[in-house]
This record gives C-alpha cells, structure tokens and sequence, in this order.
C-alpha cells in the first residue's frame, strides 16, 4: 500500500530538447565530464568536486543541464557553516558559502514548511507527516528495509539484482552524510536491507531461492498494474491513526519503501516520494556500476520531503544547482544538504536525541 501524497517527476532536461536546441542554448559551458567508459574504469579514483560536476548548456532561464545523468565523482564535503550553537549544544548552523541562510529561509516559508501555499501541488507542509525517509531511519535505528518491484517483461539477472542494495545504500549515505554530527544525528551511516522482491511471475528472475529476499509472485496492484510486495509487509507511518502500521501478519521481514524499476519509463523520468522510487529499469541496468545516478539521488530527496525546483517561482532568487534543480548536478550538493539539515532541525522534536 502507497502512503498518500504528492508525487514528483523528474525529467532530465537535455533529454527534452532536440540537438539544435542544445546548441542555440549553449551560450555557456565548461569542461565536459570524462566519458562514462574512462569513468566505469576508473571507480574507485573519484575527484572530488563542489557537487555541480560538468555542465553541457543552460537552458532558456539561465538553469544549468549537466552533460551527464550518472558520474563518478564525490560530491561536495559538508561543513557546519557558521556555527550557531552554544558549546555543548547539538551543533547546528547556517550556511557561509555555495547557498545563503537566507535561500534555505525562503526555501522553509514558501515550499515545505507550514506556512507553504498547498493549493500549489509542487508544495508540501513535511510538519504534517510522520511517514518521510528520515523518520524511518530513526524508526529502524539507522537502516531502510526494500522492496524490489520488477515491473519489466525482461529477465532480471541475479548478478544485476544483487547490486540494488549497494547502489541504493550509496545514494543514501550521500544524503546522511549532511546529517553525520549535525544537530545530534546519531547515525554515521544509512544501511539498506533488500528484503525481497514482487514479480508477476517468477521466471523472470534468473534465480528461484531467496539468498537475496524472499519472492513474491503474482500480487498485483490494481491500479499500476505491477507488481508488489505484500500489503501486510508494507510499514508505515499512519498518518490518519497517529501509529505505525502493523507488520505481524507479514510472512517475511517488512519492507519500509519500494524501488519499481519500470520498463515503459524512459530515460530521466522518475518518481519518487515517502513510499520510494519508481525509475527507468533500462536506465538502471545500464549504469548499475556508476556512484551517481540522478535520477536515484534525486527521487531519494524527495522520500526526505524536498520538492522539486524547477521554475523561477518555485526558487529564491539565484538559488545555486542542485540536485533538486531539474538537471542542474548529477551529485549532492551543499544546496540540497543544508535543506535537510533544515528538515531535521524542525523535526528533531519528534525524535529522541
């Protein structure tokens, strides 16, 4: 079962615009990113950068668009800014570079915060939900059990299902990394649990034991048409009942969040809110072995209750890239980790550390 809410779609500019496009909208550029076969061999070299990696054009309004969809770059380390805490407080602070206090202000009134416009769809209030990313990290005590949705006509390989765990692990241990002693954040890493996987049947794994998850067959959601893993199994905030959701009648481990890899989405188009991700399953075995895929990273952020900026209204003024922002960073940038040190700033409260 989905918990309710909005939905954001990411669409990877450059994808949407034809080559003569790009051209006319090149007007500023720097260096290309390495090609992605010197990358993939090159994993374990990463350089480490501010977190916007190579730009190949602006569009229209002066947005960046990344030339690449995956890299293996590092992204940016995270600093305490100006510290804003009294000594012996849980450290907190504000911001003194790449984004400014003010942004992240802006960003809190007008977009998540309680005093958000929700008549405006791309807006949330994150206070009215118990049921984001963070609040089961600490539920779980510093893991995320999965669920591996294979919404693919295609056979899905045991080799390629056993690198799920470590690409999702990676892209939220990039996000954690802004939390790791942050206002008393307890937990130096995020570990992920694949603890099963739905198909509509199971000969399209290439593997029938459950050495990596218990199998489910054939339960299909009436809506989506794909397939899932048992509702009984799905743990979840409730919202409505102010509980979490009961597990006991589930015959394996409960899953947190699902990962649907869909074939009949194409290539930068994602989903992604407090019930996980849904991406391109093509998109995904084709860079499996990348440490930055955006469309990960980015739908990830959503799970943690960040919106989508794409248009001038739904960013302050000169609000730097992002990996929020449309196409803007392949990578985390301090943009998107001061905006959750934010999050948890409001939501510490609820939590008890």
């Amino acid at each position: 079962m989905k918990a309710t809410g909005p939905i954001a779609l990411l669409v990877a500019t450059f994808i949407a615009l034809s080559t003569s496009t790009r051209a006319s909208a090149a007007v500023s550029t720097v260096a290309p990113a390495q090609a992605s076969t010197q990358q993939q061999e090159q994993q374990q070299q990463y350089t480490n950068t501010d977190g916007s990696t190579a730009i190949g054009f602006y569009d229209e309004d002066g947005t960046p668009v990344v030339a690449e969809t995956t890299s293996n770059y590092s992204s940016s380390v995270p600093t305490f800014g100006d510290i804003t805490s009294k000594p012996g407080e849980c450290v907190t602070g504000n911001p003194n570079e790449y984004i400014t206090a003010e942004a992240l202000t802006w960003v809190w009134e007008n977009r998540i915060g309680p005093k958000a416009d929700l008549s405006d769809t791309a807006n949330w209030n994150v206070m009215a939900s118990k049921n984001w990313l963070m609040d089961h990290i600490v539920h779980n005590n510093g893991s995320m059990n999965y669920c591996v949705r294979w919404d693919s006509d295609a056979k899905l390989s045991k080799s390629a299902a056993s690198k799920f765990q470590g690409l999702l692990e990676r892209h939220y241990n990039e996000w954690n990394k802004w939390l790791v002693g942050y206002n008393c954040w307890p937990f130096e890493e995020v570990k992920i649990n694949v603890v099963s996987f739905a198909a509509k049947d199971v000969s399209q794994f290439e593997w029938t034991d459950d050495s990596l998850g218990k199998i489910y067959e054939g339960i299909i959601d009436p809506s989506e048409k794909a397939p899932k893993c048992p509702d009984e199994c799905h743990r979840y905030y409730d919202n409505g009942n102010n509980m979490w959701s009961d597990t006991s009648a589930c015959e394996g481990e409960p899953f947190d969040v699902s990962f649907r890899l869909n074939q009949d989405l194409d290539f930068g188009y994602a989903f992604g809110f407090d019930w996980g991700e849904e991406v391109s399953s093509k998109e995904i075995l084709q860079t499996l072995q990348n440490k930055n895929i955006l469309v990960v990273g980015h739908e990830i952020g959503h799970g943690f209750g960040h919106p989508d900026f794409y248009t001038a209204k739904q960013k302050p003024k000169n609000f730097p890239p992002s990996i929020m922002m449309g196409s803007s960073s392949v990578t985390i940038t301090p943009s998107d980790g001061w905006m959750l040190r934010r999050i948890l700033e409001h939501l510490k409260p609820r939590y008890n550390f």
